[in-house]
């Protein structure tokens, strides 16, 4: 493992996260607005706890930088490829299980969705080839 290299990927991931977890989080509202407080089981705005959502970027990019750090030279092809298919293992293993288990044991709104799922279909390979354009830099 290349300790400086999950650093950065961490650091850029957090930040791609972030980005796309917000421009969808705006396109869901526009298709089907929700407020995420009044899902029941939800913290409320004014418990302190509740700025760790905020937190799950840095993370999730955290666990995916170690996982591609292990799995790097296992993925087949260029770096684009690299990172297309572990940002498709990553929506195997994160976006499947967790729409599965919201959708079979929660009620939540349907934005809530939208929002997942295109938050880890777009984000997901964009993170994948982020970390493998990383790793593929020969200077860091």
């Amino acid at each position: 493992m290349d300790g400086k290299k999950i650093i950065i990927s961490w650091i850029a991931g957090a930040v791609l996260l972030f980005i796309t977890m917000v421009i969808f989080s705006f396109v869901s509202m526009w298709i089907a607005p929700y407020s995420i407080y009044s899902i029941g089981g939800m913290r409320q705005a004014t418990d302190p706890v509740t700025i760790l959502y905020f937190a799950y970027p840095l993370v999730f990019s955290f666990t995916a930088a170690c996982s591609y750090s292990l799995v790097r030279t296992a993925l087949p092809g260029d770096y684009i490829r690299k990172g297309l298919v572990f940002g498709c293992i990553l929506i195997l293993l994160v976006l499947v299980n967790n729409v599965f288990v919201i959708f079979s044991s929660m009620v939540y709104p349907p934005g809530f969705f939208i929002e997942l799922i295109l938050n880890g279909l777009i984000s997901y390979p964009l993170l994948g080839v982020l970390f493998a354009k990383i790793w593929d830099l020969q200077q860091l």
